[in-house]
């Protein structure tokens, strides 16, 4: 017993004293994280581009830290990128900006957000350097845009072309065991996000809506390189057909850099805008830094707003996270901004594959009761499909780049079986005493019966029926045409804009601009706010101790092989009915 009070009160102790370490350590990024920016005149904004770019970061100052380098590693949010180019333009103590790096990890949409922003920023007379040792095809889709490129001598340049890939698992299920349970709702050949499920290749047609979405994202690539480095599209596609260029030095006999300069180099062009003499003393400000001081569409403090709610990730029921679409979370955000008198209009920022048909009506109920009270704008991201059109196709207006995966309009449900793995290979029987005939509908032993499977694919097929409905009222088409167009089709958003399933093709800027004219709102008299808020940095600690930090070091042992966790959690949330783009597509 005494034993045992000595452990207890040395386990109490050691609590003790971590939790004032804890506190500690809380107080100093607290401290840090509201030091006081000051810009240093002749400063260089650097956008470090060989990073994952989110709609918005999380600016939790505590997950920023690696465990693995031991330093702080803030990702980066677009609003804050956006923000920060508008805001660095009419600031006299930046000259320029230094783009590091080439293989942006984000959608072609985004890419196009921040493209269209570096041309403004130019337009204000000052640089725009990029400089990168790895070159991919979205590096230079963005870098484009910059005064010069230069590159490492000795490094590697991609230009060869897009490429769609779908992982299938339907053998690796069947090896263990496992069936997986597919209802695709009635006439949806194109909703292909089952296909990894039910099969080991890619159908006829989801080849075909493959082949025109990444054809439409190839010409927008050739369109806008072409135009910003002054060459001929078509010679550019010679040239990713014969894979001509995959080094630096190719690169710039054909044009598509200034010249393989050292860095050392790259930043003494630079010296004479910074006022410097030695390359050592140039002051590089960060965008995690700068965008502390800087806010999208700064307008001055007064009583009209425009709340920008931020959806991006899968959609689910509940709360979420920043990462993921919560119902919750989003529908209670659109609520509060169509409460608050202040805010004018409201500009839906969608980022998302889809997710849950339940969480997706969810969200769209509360858009639909905004909009009968003020202008509902969408901005769609880099994908705005499936659930992610669902909660867009109620706004007055949807805007969309380019490049923007969208449509998807269809649903399916997905279940497990798992009778061969349970009985043949781990010897596991369940025994049901039921007190209807359905009452064990859903136990993973065994397979559905064909009465329960018709039953199942009618309550897909309402599901899909209630998202034709939403999306007909709210485009203002027939439920036919939708059908005709839907069927789980998906398009680029240049696609999109022909079929009218998004109204204007641009940015975030574009919306927030078409909610302000919407609203009567004169000039600049406006402020930019964003909803929901994030959550409280503590909050995001304890979770971190309860098992983040640990997933966290994890997925950074492994490296680009972590995506397939996320995969196998993601599954994990897809069972039920979804409205959702489902498969793993990768367009690179």
């Amino acid at each position: 017993m005494k034993t045992f009070l000595k452990m207890l009160l040395a386990t109490i102790l050691g609590g003790a004293i971590l939790l004032f370490i804890g506190f500690i350590i809380l107080a100093s990024f607290a401290s840090l994280a509201n030091k006081e920016v000051v810009i240093a005149k002749g400063s260089v904004l650097t956008i470090n581009l060989n990073n994952v770019i989110y709609e918005r970061a999380d600016d939790n100052p505590f997950g920023a830290f690696n465990p693995l380098s031991q330093e702080p590693s803030f990702p980066l949010g677009l609003n804050d990128i956006l923000a920060s180019l508008k805001t660095a333009a009419n600031d006299d103590n930046i000259v320029g900006v230094y783009l590091k790096g080439g293989i942006p990890m984000t959608g072609n949409a985004t890419l196009e957000e921040i493209r269209n922003a570096l041309r403004t920023f130019r337009e204000s007379g000052k640089f725009v350097y990029s400089y990168s040792e790895i070159m991919t095809q979205k590096g230079l889709f963005l870098t484009s845009e910059a005064d010069s490129i230069f590159m490492n001598p000795e490094g590697f340049f991609e230009w060869n072309g897009l490429n769609a890939s779908v992982t299938y698992y339907k053998d690796a299920l069947d090896k263990i065991g496992v069936k997986p349970v597919v209802l695709r709702a009635t006439g949806n050949k194109y909703k292909s996000a089952v296909e990894p499920f039910l099969r080991q290749d890619m159908s006829p047609e989801n080849e075909k809506q493959l082949s025109d979405l990444i054809g439409s994202v190839w010409g927008d690539y050739l369109a806008e390189i072409s135009k910003s480095r002054n060459l001929d599209a078509n010679t550019l596609n010679t040239l990713a057909d014969s894979m001509a260029i995959t080094s630096p030095i190719t690169a710039a006999k054909n044009g598509l850099i200034d010249a393989p300069l050292y860095e050392d180099e790259v930043l003494n062009l630079m010296l004479p805008a910074t006022g410097k003499d030695d390359i050592k003393d140039i002051d590089f400000v960060s965008v995690h830094t700068y965008a502390s001081d800087a806010k999208l569409g700064k307008g001055g403090y007064n009583d009209n707003k425009i709340a920008v709610v931020i959806a991006q990730g899968d959609i689910v029921s509940g709360k979420g996270s920043e990462y993921q679409i919560g119902s919750e979370r989003i529908a209670e955000a659109i609520r509060k901004a169509r409460k608050n008198d202040k805010v004018k209009a409201i500009v839906l920022r969608v980022n998302s594959p889809g997710g849950s048909a339940l969480a997706s009506e969810v969200i769209w109920r509360e858009v639909d009761l905004a909009r009968k009270e003020k202008p509902v704008v969408a901005s769609m991201g880099s994908v705005a499909a499936s659930g992610g059109y669902y909660i867009s196709c109620f706004a007055d207006t949807i805007v969309a780049q380019p490049t923007t995966v969208t449509g998807s309009i269809g649903a399916f449900g997905l279940f497990f079986t798992a009778e061969e793995l349970m009985h043949n290979t781990l010897g596991v029987n369940i025994e049901n005493v039921k007190t209807n005939k359905y009452s064990d509908l859903g136990t993973i032993d065994r397979t559905l019966t064909a009465s329960e499977m018709r039953m199942l694919i009618r309550q897909v097929d309402q599901v899909y029926g209630t998202f034709k409905k939403r999306v007909a009222e709210g485009r203002g088409f027939t439920e036919e045409y939708v059908d005709s167009i839907g069927g789980g089709h998906v398009y680029s958003g240049r696609d999109a804009l022909e079929l009218g399933l998004v109204d204007v093709l641009g940015g975030l800027e574009d919306a927030i601009q078409i909610a302000k004219n919407m609203a009567n709102i004169e000039g600049s008299e406006y402020r930019v706010v964003e909803y929901p808020e994030l959550e409280d940095p503590f909050v995001r600690l304890m979770k971190q101790i309860n098992g983040d930090f640990e997933a966290k070091l994890i997925k950074e042992k492994l490296g680009p092989y972590a995506k397939y966790i996320d995969m196998a959690e993601n599954a994990k949330t897809m069972q039920g009915y979804q409205t959702h783009l489902g498969y793993d597509l990768t367009i690179d």
